[in-house]
């Protein structure tokens, strides 16, 4: 053998990775698929806030467009998703835009001309401290 077949050979040899070099790249993909998995159930959990505080925002808004089409307010939610006459509904998306995203139906409630709109929130019941509101929405979007 001649040395340049020797130098390619040793460079052939070479050019894979060691035992080594495998078991650290895999113990890094490791740890970040383990920081990962901590970490995207909140990621997630806090989605579903932003979109529960869009959704009671959307629909109050929705509930004041019906005011000024109809000259009344709903008497339910539903009436928004339901089309009447020739006017489109005031909400499009069907019964699901009706739903937070925990999958309970968002409440409304009038008192004169003030709307609420609420969520139940992760817990799944109304009147308890995770609600979502659209009274304080508007609030803390204007802090």
């Amino acid at each position: 053998m001649n040395t340049n077949e020797e130098k390619t050979v040793a460079q052939a040899m070479r050019a894979g990775f060691t035992l080594i070099e495998i078991l650290v790249a895999v113990a890094i993909i490791g740890i970040l698929g383990a920081v990962a998995a901590v970490n995207i159930p909140k990621m997630l959990e806090g989605a579903k806030q932003t979109a529960a505080k869009e959704g009671v925002d959307n629909i109050k808004k929705a509930v004041i467009n019906y005011n000024l089409l109809h000259k009344k307010y709903p008497s339910d939610l539903n009436q928004l998703i339901t089309a009447s006459g020739d006017d489109e509904p005031v909400l499009e998306g069907g019964e699901g835009v009706l739903e937070d995203p925990w999958g309970e139906q968002y409440k409304y409630e009038r008192s004169g001309k003030k709307i609420v709109v609420i969520s139940a929130g992760p817990d799944g019941e109304f009147g308890t401290d995770d609600d979502i509101r659209s009274d304080k929405v508007a609030k803390s979007a204007q802090d």
